[in-house]
């Protein structure tokens, strides 16, 4: 089971992350690029459970191999064993087969001796009947005296007992030879029996060690697909940390040129405000000395000596506080169009970081800048300008689209552009055409996605200004 579906799953939906940007540091916002690294980060750990998944799979699956692997010793080890039986089992068919070749031929010798031995027997039974010397009156008969008849009579039985025992011998020997030749026929057939039934042993065993062996191939094959994945893995996790690395290095950037900005801002404002305090300064003194002219004159035409009042001076302030910078100052930027397709906010899964204009007829609609500034980002090689519902791949979804960075620190986007009709570092002012209304990149239809922030934060287009 684990080698099946290990085997479908080696080609698992794990995308492979490129390492090719799909846009420039400019065509990011700070916010975009920790969204994005936030879902990098959510990839990362889902690949560490993952690796650590295989990790549990390479080891029970090596577990697997190991106890294939005992079992295949031991499984050669008892062929081993039964291929000593069988070494055994053919030495005793062997010295069982001698035997019986022995035997045959104790047989052989046997029976030449109990031939022989018959042929003796058959001599006597002539000689008895020729001499008639078969009963014991012939005995008594034939004898001169008692002595000679007892002799006689002795011979008689002697002869008699012998040839009993003779043929008594002779049947005693040919029932022995033959049970010999039968008992050692049988332990040979025996023997064979255990032959074939230990042959059978190790033909069984052979066809178990086929099958382990093959079931050995399956788990190494199952090994180096999960070795594989595992290293498809890595290089994915690899390529989205340096990824990751390279999006923080473009919010550094992004952080750096706001706060160069607001720097900047902060400097024209306290230029501005030092400018006005020493314009303030000196017209209160003009104001002053032309009050003290004044006085000296309607004494000089009055010829009175009396001393003049002398006029209260109060001098000039010596500090300054500059007016609070306004977040205003936006306009609308498609003129004549102002029906809001998708509002600012929670979508989809994630933050809609602006609206989107998308009046009927708008394709093709003029662009102005909401506010002036400069150009701090654009894009116009996206030549999908078509509805669609899917991501073509250009800067993120946003398509052809225009970034103004303004002198207050805030910064517009426009996206989705048939067009743009700006270049990078261009300072715009406000109402300038910038481009066209269109639907490149990600875009369901034709509209403006217009983004405004401050401080690097996205905010709601609409409290800033409406069509």
């Amino acid at each position: 089971m684990t080698c099946t579906a290990l085997s479908i799953g080696i080609v698992a939906a794990y995308p492979v992350v490129s390492e090719k940007k799909t846009h420039t540091a400019s065509a990011k916002t700070l916010n975009e690029i920790q969204e994005e690294r936030a879902a990098n980060d959510a990839k990362i750990a889902e690949y560490d459970s993952k690796l650590s998944e295989l990790e549990n799979s390479k080891s029970d699956e090596q577990a697997y191999q190991d106890t294939l692997m005992e079992k295949i010793r031991l499984i050669k080890e008892n062929i081993n064993n039964l291929n000593l039986e069988l070494d055994k089992l053919n030495e005793d068919i062997e010295n069982t087969k001698k035997n019986i070749d022995e035997l045959d031929k104790s047989i052989v010798e046997q029976q030449n001796a109990i031939d022989h031995n018959i042929e003796l027997f058959k001599g006597r039974l002539c000689d008895m009947y020729v001499n008639g010397n078969d009963n014991l009156a012939s005995v008594i008969l034939g004898a001169s005296d008692f002595y000679s008849i007892m002799s006689q009579v002795e011979m008689a039985n002697r002869m008699a007992e012998y040839d009993e025992n003779l043929i008594n011998g002779l049947l005693d020997d040919i029932d022995e030879l033959e049970n010999s030749k039968t008992a050692l026929q049988t332990e040979k057939l025996t023997l064979e029996m255990k032959v074939q039934d230990q042959n059978n042993k190790v033909e069984q065993k052979k066809k178990d060690l086929a099958q382990l062996d093959e079931e050995m191939q399956k788990t190494k094959e199952v090994l180096d697909a999960l070795a594989m994945e595992q290293q498809m893995l890595e290089s994915d996790k690899a390529k989205l940390a340096k990824y990751n690395a390279d999006l923080d290095a473009q919010a550094e950037q992004i952080r750096e040129a706001a706060r160069k900005a607001a720097e900047e801002q902060q400097r024209k404002a306290d230029e501005a405000a030092r400018l006005a305090a020493q314009q303030a300064a000196q017209q209160q003194a003009a104001q002053q000395a032309a009050q003290q002219q004044a006085v000296q004159q309607e004494q000089t035409n009055n010829n009175t000596t009396a001393a003049a009042e002398t006029p209260t001076y109060t001098p000039p302030a010596t500090t300054y506080t500059p007016p609070a910078t306004s977040t205003g100052g936006f306009i609308w930027p498609v003129p004549g169009f102002g029906y809001i397709s998708s509002p600012f906010g929670y979508r989809w899964g994630r933050n809609h970081n602006g609206v989107d204009v998308g009046d009927a007829g708008i394709m093709g609609a003029t662009v102005v800048a909401s506010k002036g500034g400069t150009v701090s980002g654009v894009y116009n090689l996206c030549t999908h300008n078509c509805a669609k519902s899917y991501s073509c791949g250009c800067n993120g979804g946003y398509g052809n689209y225009v970034m103004i960075t303004h002198d207050d620190g805030t910064s517009t986007v426009y996206g989705h552009l048939s067009y743009a009709s700006v270049s990078y570092g261009q300072t715009v002012s406000q109402g300038q055409v910038i481009g066209a209304v269109g639907s490149t990149g990600w875009s369901t239809g034709a509209h403006l996605h217009f983004e405004i922030y401050v401080g690097g934060v996205p905010q709601n287009p609409l409290g800033y200004t409406g069509p």
